[in-house]
């Protein structure tokens, strides 16, 4: 087998997509999908996800959760399998199964504006600004060319 299915979920974007691996030169390729210098694996549920090693360390816009992980992890993530050995194997969930197994998590900001209207001049200011997460499954797209 010279390459592997894969599934790419990008939170950014809120989006997952099929990713073909090759399996020679894959390091390379994989930082370059999950956008890292150093990457992770977390095995939850029979899957392995290729996350930045560094991802939590940073600022971040948004959080992944994953069903069956403790903690959310943080920037792209790479959902692959493996073999009986440890190696890179294809994905044989449907995307729309792997997908159901995630849920992105965004801050969202709601500005409270109050118009106040006096003789000769109509000004709006905002009063407060209201936080909530916007929470969603990453939405399936198709493969894009390299």
């Amino acid at each position: 087998m010279s390459a592997v299915k894969a599934f790419l979920i990008e939170p950014m974007a809120g989006t997952i997509r099929p990713v073909t691996i090759n399996l020679e030169g894959s390091y390379a390729e994989i930082k370059r999908l999950v956008k890292c210098d150093m990457i992770d694996v977390v095995r939850v549920s029979g899957f392995d996800i290729i996350v930045d090693d560094n991802g939590l360390d940073d600022i971040v816009p948004c959080l992944t959760q994953v069903a069956g992980a403790p903690t959310p992890i943080a920037g792209n993530l790479l959902v692959t399998a493996s073999d009986r050995l440890g190696e890179l194997a294809d994905v044989t969930d449907t995307i729309e199964a792997v997908a159901a197994r995630f849920t992105i998590v965004r801050p969202m900001l709601r500005p409270v504006i109050v118009v106040s209207e006096r003789p000769g001049v109509i000004a709006a200011e905002i009063v407060r600004v209201e936080i909530f997460f916007d929470r969603s499954a990453p939405k399936v797209t198709e493969a894009v060319e390299a």
